[in-house]
């Protein structure tokens, strides 16, 4: 009888810590769920008037604002660099921007880069306000030669006097000042790389030395770090994507950081066996094997709309075949890898998660047709693409245009409904 009622007791006891732990994890006991990590996505929009298109709506979809300028602006180097007067027009951007961001109350989080198509320095904004692309010197693959130009320590120079101006203006929560930075690491020389980095570092040590309690860090793009997205991004023949990404992780923690944040598209693993056609589902457990840094994901999304290899416009370029098909492109992958994701983001206690797009750039059921026709934004922004930089640059914009958490005409997508703002009920709890 004393055996048994210890038995008893020892059961209840048992119960009792069960029941306190399911509190403490926010997951049952009466208790409300919570969640670890803000949700954000961006005010980024485009037209055929205006690239970017700054719209601060849906504003309760989101508890982070990220405000991603990348080098959308162009910085004004020569201005910067001696420290002359801004132009006026290029001041009125920023102000506007910078103004309208804190006016929305949320956590913000900005994201700057020092650097044009991941591999030259950003366009320059002259005295008059007027922008000039690729002004920089480049070496053969059009990277800028860090390891050699003379001016790179000026060019630095004037990049932390920029990224001072613009966190004065937006007073982030959160700031980073290069983006996908391992793109630049796969293009350019093994010394421009090195000369990049250490360039880097010390443009993060001057921001942690002027703002201490600014969190600051670098983003890398996710499936550079495996080794998938380009042929120059593999560690070599015979290396595995899933061998390859620990090698290439390491080397991003090399960069002086607060945090790891990533950028991912994983749609592309679609169309790759190695992790049987979807996206590397232990990624974030491998991660949190190697560093204890807090996680983000600095941007991410889905295709909902299937992409052609080209488009027709007018008499110029053809309907070419699938790229990325309907059965991939579609709201019901979309909401099937926001689930997962926001659920590996709880999992993994991540700090952030930010959708890329809050509304869909185009239409969808126009997007999909081709060749695209009548008078409308849809096709008018794709011909604007397609004029500026032919095909690649329409299949791009077409690649990020659709993957908002609402459609082009401002309703909200089942994820939207169904997933992300389930998640965003639950109070925040780091």
């Amino acid at each position: 009888m004393i055996n048994k009622t210890r038995s008893i007791i020892g059961l209840a006891g048992l119960l009792i810590a069960a029941l306190f732990a399911m509190q403490a994890c926010g997951s049952g006991g009466g208790s409300t769920p919570t969640r670890s990590y803000y949700l954000g996505s961006t005010p980024f929009f485009t037209t055929p008037a205006a690239f970017p298109d700054w719209r601060f709506e849906n504003l309760d979809d989101r508890d982070l604002l990220s405000v991603h300028v990348d080098d959308f602006l162009g910085i004004p180097w020569t201005q910067f660099q001696n420290n002359t007067a801004l132009p006026a027009a290029w001041v009125n951007q920023w102000t506007t921007l910078a103004n309208n961001a804190k006016a929305t109350g949320k956590t913000l989080y900005l994201a700057v880069s020092p650097l044009g198509n991941r591999t030259t320095l950003a366009p320059n904004i002259d005295a008059t306000g007027a922008r000039t692309e690729n002004w920089a010197p480049v070496d053969g693959a059009g990277c800028y030669p860090f390891s050699s130009d003379a001016n790179a320590a000026n060019y630095q120079q004037a990049y932390i006097n920029y990224v001072k101006y613009v966190i004065g203006l937006v007073q982030p929560a959160f700031f980073s000042p290069a983006i996908e930075m391992n793109m630049q690491f796969a293009r350019c020389a093994p010394a421009d790389k090195a000369a990049y980095i250490a360039w880097y570092t010390d443009v993060h040590n001057a921001i942690k030395a002027a703002y201490p309690q600014l969190v600051v860090f670098p983003t890398f793009q996710l499936e550079y770090l495996y080794g998938t997205a380009e042929a120059a991004a593999s560690c070599g023949a015979g290396i595995s994507a899933a061998d390859c990404f620990p090698q290439h992780l390491q080397e991003a923690l090399t960069v002086p950081g607060d945090r790891l944040a990533l950028s991912t598209y994983p749609l592309p693993w679609k169309f790759n066996a190695e992790f049987n056609y979807s996206y590397p589902t232990d990624t974030y457990a491998v991660i949190q094997g190697i560093t204890n840094r807090k996680i983000w994901i600095s941007e991410t999304g889905w295709a909902t709309v299937k992409i052609l290899q080209s488009y027709q416009h007018g008499a110029s370029g053809s309907c070419g075949a699938d790229l990325i098909p309907a059965s991939i492109a579609n709201d019901s992958e979309l909401e099937s890898y926001m689930s997962w994701l926001l659920n590996e983001a709880q999992k993994r206690r991540f700090e952030a998660v930010i959708w890329w797009l809050n509304r869909d750039y185009m239409d969808g059921a126009v997007a999909a047709t081709c060749p695209c026709s009548g008078s409308n934004d849809t096709c008018t922004l794709n011909d604007t693409f397609y004029s500026i930089g032919g095909n690649s640059t329409e299949v791009l914009l077409r690649t990020f245009g659709n993957m908002g958490l609402r459609h082009y005409d401002g309703s909200a997508r089942a994820a939207l409904n169904d997933v992300w703002r389930m998640m965003l009920a639950r109070p925040r709890q780091p």
